[in-house]
């Protein structure tokens, strides 16, 4: 079945004025610590800074692109190997200019050499430059209309390739086999397996942050995955059962699906993550797995990384408008999972089911809608 993909963000138009909000961001940065150029070197805000561009194909550390930011340009600084072609594919039309350095000088001799004199800060440790990543970590995780728009592609991307890999997996083929399908799909429609877990046969009560193994589905599995596109991650599971599932199998999946209703609802600008977790741990407790709570993280911030920021019970900085977050209740051998983003009206689904049972859940007078167990 070929379900469509909504229309991806506009590629030039949209990234120009988003560097042009980052560009103003940069300004500001440096105006405020005194510096007059801020160097990258971090991939992710690598990413960030340049609306979703990627050094795919580089491998070594010491070869990666790095940027240069003053307040009024910008400058891609790479190996000659990589120009064209992080020109062509990555930052085209974006108003970058260019600072090379000859493969076999290497990235380190450049980089001094290049900012010899320079008042710099950087994202990473170099040097004695003041480090600003964690200023800009900050500033990345509450997302801009461009790039909620990346994310709800991406989230209809990654449901996709749940779902159908979940509607066409045949009993026999092997945890590894069924990843191959959804790392297909993903890639087919451009986006990036970070990670992909397929548990077979109740596994997920044995590893509960599980990846792929020779093991053969018959019965059960719950797929998962985490991918990334326009530099952005997003994540979801689904699970499926072949026959009519056991009543172990229902308990549990009802279960986690309260438990992620849950914090569905007490999702909002201003909310405090350690009292949201405190509200699923009451789920847990009075449908009898309160120790479920304890065995496997619950939530988490996304964005350019999988893991922006983890999600304790003693995490007590509020959510803000626009932040990404991934809620993940496990029960048992049953998983519930999506990404969401924060909005004024609550949490707004990233990875919507597309062709998918639902079930749905009355908290407080409100319906929420989980992703069920597809019974094939």
């Amino acid at each position: 079945m070929n379900n469509p993909v909504t229309a991806e963000p506009s590629p030039n138009a949209d990234r120009r004025q988003e560097l042009g909000a980052k560009q103003a961001f940069v300004a500001g940065l440096l105006d405020e610590i005194g510096c007059e150029g801020l160097l990258v070197l971090h991939p992710d805000h690598f990413s960030w800074l340049t609306a979703g561009g990627s050094a795919r194909g580089v491998l070594g550390a010491d070869a990666m692109p790095a940027l240069y930011f003053t307040a009024e340009n910008r400058w891609l600084l790479c190996s000659n190997v990589d120009t064209q072609r992080l020109f062509d594919e990555e930052i085209d039309g974006l108003g970058f200019q260019l600072k090379e350095w000859p493969w076999h000088v290497g990235r380190q001799a450049f980089l001094e050499s290049f900012l010899d004199g320079k008042s710099v800060c950087c994202d990473v440790p170099f040097g004695e430059a003041p480090i600003v990543g964690d200023r800009l970590k900050r500033a990345r995780r509450v997302h801009t209309e461009y790039e909620r728009a990346c994310l709800r592609t991406v989230g209809q991307i990654v449901s996709h390739a749940l779902e159908a890999t979940g509607r066409t997996l045949m009993p026999g083929e092997t945890e590894r086999e069924i990843a191959g399908q959804i790392s297909h799909r993903l890639l087919h429609r451009g986006a990036q397996p970070v990670m992909i877990a397929v548990s077979a046969e109740g596994r997920l009560r044995l590893y509960r942050q599980g990846s792929y193994t020779s093991v053969a589905v018959k019965n059960y599995c719950v797929l998962t995955c985490v991918a990334r596109k326009y530099g952005v991650c997003v994540e979801a599971s689904r699970a499926v059962h072949f026959g009519g599932p056991e009543a172990q199998i229902r308990k549990e999946h009802d279960a986690a699906c309260k438990v992620s209703a849950t914090y569905m609802a007490a999702t909002w600008p201003d909310a405090i993550p350690k009292l949201v977790l405190a509200g699923g741990k009451r789920i847990y407790e009075f449908v009898g797995v309160e120790h479920e709570f304890y065995q496997a993280p619950q939530g988490k911030l996304i964005g350019r990384d999988p893991v922006e920021a983890p999600i304790t019970p003693r995490t007590e900085e509020l959510f803000q408008a626009h932040e990404a977050v991934v809620w993940t209740a496990l029960v048992g051998a049953a998983m519930s999972c999506d990404t969401f983003l924060i909005s004024e009206e609550g949490a707004k689904v990233v990875t919507p089911p597309e062709a998918w049972p639902l079930k749905r859940i009355r908290i407080q007078g409100q319906d929420y809608v989980r992703p069920d167990i597809l019974v094939r």
